[in-house]
This record gives structure tokens, C-alpha cells and sequence, in this order.
């Protein structure tokens, strides 16, 4: 399907289109109301939370976007993934086998990155189906990577763990497994640059960025006293990747930081820099389920004005972009395909969905690395910053 809405995102409906769409539907997966809590901050990037009191999970999701709309429309579909997680994955087709019985096309090392499993090749586990998104050829994953409950009847071995990782939504499925892939190509690159060293790190002149939208966030953020830092993160696959670490006076919680990958340099920014603006938020709020307490410790705040040691580019000198692609199909097919050429697997998707007017999805990637379980150091083993 092509993509009709382009602001600061990908979409295939304009957002207030999705709001009207889903709107009737939060109820039923539980969601009790949509806070704007943009208020609590001074930069005025929309962000907004979705209350889910039953949740398995978490019960507080949070949404961002470059108006109150999309922010709207973001809290509520992560909440939306969250359910369909806890309660729409498929009975297991498969009982209690080990992988080395299914002539799988990866091995279990390679999907599953929780450092605590002990399953191995040969652990009985449930498994659902799954399609490769380069052949279509049918394929397993195990049905405890996909499903997410934090409140099991009785004590499980660390066998696999379910993360959100790759667990996104979307108006078509298409649309939902592409933003399930770039969370996955995200998380790969912020694993990469958690091994970098802050001073060998390449950073983004914020002035030089001249897409509309980004620049005006940046100058939101500049108007409200803000110290923002933007790292080129080092992608494997082609696709362009930021982290933006935020920090002001006036903000008596540790430094936030924000991650976005997009095959369009401008959207890739927008996501950085608006889940910045949602992390240091959510810790402003504080009634998000999984905050570390560590968050609101003295000795990790940033006192002084943070200083940039490292590489400086300009916008103009990003790498060439791919595509650009006209619809959400096509732009499917070439990161599957990069992502299969780079790690020698095709990536793997489980529908989730329970609704013809949406999609949710979990992509799952072996061979890409997740390793920072969205903590994104800004220095390691005392580099000075």
C-alpha cells in the first residue's frame, strides 16, 4: 500500500484518521483513558500516556509525536501491542520440542539475546508459526519470545524471554512489521554505539539539519534553555540511526536520551528527538511501572552542562539514502533482505492482530544485537564527556 502520510513519520492513514478508527476500541483492550501530560514539561513536545489498569505489563504506555494527535495516537497503539502481547499470541502449534528437531533457520543463540536463559537447542519449548519476510516460507519461533506476562501463576525457569522488541502495530500489516524491523535495526545500532567510547562517537551539528520539522523541535528544545546532543549511531544495515541525549538546569532527573532508525534521515531524527522528549517526561510523571529507581538517585544527575568530545558532521554529510519507497511493501522487502545479507538469517514475523481495521505484529531478527535493553550509555568505564 503506498504511504499517504509523511510528517515526520510513515503512515498509511493521517493520524487523526487512526485516532477515529481505534478510539471505540480502548476499552475493549483495556485502555481506561489517554492523559496529556506535555504540561509536566516546559518543552511542549506533545507527549501523552495510556492507562491500562489490567495490564499484564505495563499499565502506563506513553506516545509521542510532533502534535498532540500523533502523540495521542502513539500512547494509545503501544498499549494496543502491549495487549495483543499479553493476550492475542497463537496457541503453539508445536508442543514441547527442541529446536533441533525442526530444522529452524537459526539457532536459538542467535534470537534469543536474554544473557540469564539457559535453553539451549535442545530445550523442550512451545513454538508458533512464523513467516520469513524475504521467501514467506513458514517457520517457529518460540511461543515465550513472543508472549508477555509479568505475573506468572508459578516460578519459570529463565528459559526465553519476550522483550517489545520488534512488537510494533500499524494501520496495515506491512506498515506494523516495517516499524517492528527499524525498532530492531535501532536497538542493533544503540547495542553497537553502547561499545563506543563517548569521545569516538560522531555527532550531528544540530544548525545544520534542514528538514522543517526536526529543526523546529531542535529550536523548541533550544527556546526552552535545553542542551541537546545528537550521535550518529553506527547502523548495520544501511539504515540511518540517532540518539539524542537531553539535559537542562532545570530538570532534577538524570539526563534523557532517545533512539530512531529510518531509512529517511529526517524521520529517523524526529524519532530520536521526540522519545528524548518522552523519556524525560516519563520520569517527570513517574507513573510508569518499569522507571529505575536509580533515575531519581543524586549521584547519577548531571550537575553541570555537559561537554561534546568526538566528531562533528553536518547534515549534508549523512550517508545516501535508501529508497526512497513509495509504499511499505517495498520498503519491507529491501530491510528484510539487508538484514539477512548482514546476518546470514531472514527476519521472521508472527501476526498478532485481532482487528481488520489494524495490524499488530512481532518481528523477530536472529542474528541483530540487543544489548542495551533501551539504556543507551553515554559513557563508559569513565570517559570524560
Amino acid at each position: 500500500m503506498k504511504k499517504s502520510y509523511l510528517r515526520g513519520t510513515h503512515r498509511a492513514r493521517g493520524p487523526a484518521e487512526t485516532l477515529e478508527i481505534i478510539t471505540p476500541l480502548l476499552a475493549g483492550f483495556g485502555v481506561t483513558r489517554l492523559a496529556d501530560v506535555t504540561g509536566l514539561d516546559v518543552l511542549g513536545i506533545p507527549v501523552v500516556m495510556a492507562v491500562r489498569p489490567t495490564s499484564a505489563t505495563l499499565s502506563v504506555s506513553q506516545g509521542k509525536g510532533a502534535d498532540l494527535v500523533s502523540a495521542q495516537v502513539s500512547a494509545a497503539m503501544e498499549a494496543i501491542e502491549l495487549w495483543h502481547a499479553e493476550n492475542a499470541v497463537p496457541e503453539a502449534g508445536i508442543i514441547a520440542a527442541p529446536a533441533c528437531d525442526l530444522h529452524l533457520p537459526y539457532t536459538l543463540a542467535q534470537i534469543d539475546g536474554a544473557p540469564e536463559s539457559l535453553a539451549t537447542d535442545r530445550t523442550p519449548l512451545d513454538w508458533v508459526n512464523a513467516v520469513g519476510l524475504v521467501s514467506g516460507a513458514p517457520s517457529y519461533v518460540p511461543r515465550g519470545l513472543v508472549e508477555m506476562r509479568w505475573q506468572p501463576t508459578a516460578w519459570p525457569p529463565p528459559l526465553v524471554v519476550a522483550t517489545s522488541n520488534g512488537l510494533s502495530s500499524g494501520n496495515i500489516t506491512a506498515e506494523s512489521t516495517v516499524h517492528g524491523l527499524y525498532e530492531a535495526v535501532e536497538r542493533d545500532a544503540t547495542s553497537l554505539l553502547a561499545a563506543t567510547p563517548a569521545a569516538g562517537r560522531t555527532y550531528l551539528r544540530p544548525e545544520t539539519v534542514d528538514d522543517p520539522l526536526a529543526a523546529e523541535l531542535i529550536e523548541r528544545m533550544a527556546a526552552r534553555g535545553a542542551w541537546l546532543e545528537i550521535v550518529v549511531a553506527p547502523s548495520r544495515v544501511g539504515a540511518h540511526c540517532f540518539v539524542c541525549y537531553l539535559w537542562s538546569p532545570d530538570y532534577g532527573i538524570a539526563m534523557a536520551s532517545g533512539a530512531g532508525a529510518h531509512s529517511d534521515p529526517s524521520v529517523a531524527l524526529c524519532r530520536a528527538l521526540t522519545e528524548a522528549a518522552q523519556s524525560r517526561l516519563t520520569c517527570i510523571a513517574g507513573s510508569r511501572d518499569d522507571i529505575s529507581p536509580q533515575v531519581f538517585r543524586g549521584d547519577q544527575l548531571e550537575l553541570r552542562t555537559p561537554h561534546t568530545v568526538g566528531k562533528w558532521i553536518g547534515w549534508s554529510q549523512l550517508p545516501s539514502s535508501p529508497g526512497p519507497f513509495a509504499t511499505f511493501e517495498e520498503e519491507q522487502l529491501w530491510l528484510a533482505r539487508s538484514i539477512e545479507e548482514l546476518t546470514g538469517c531472514e527476519p521472521l514475523v508472527t501476526d498478532l492482530s485481532s482487528e481488520r481495521s489494524f495490524a499488530v505484529t512481532k518481528v523477530l531478527c536472529p542474528g541483530l544485537d540487543y544489548l542495551t535493553r533501551h539504556q543507551i550509555p553515554r559513557q563508559l568505564q569513565g570517559t570524560a564527556v
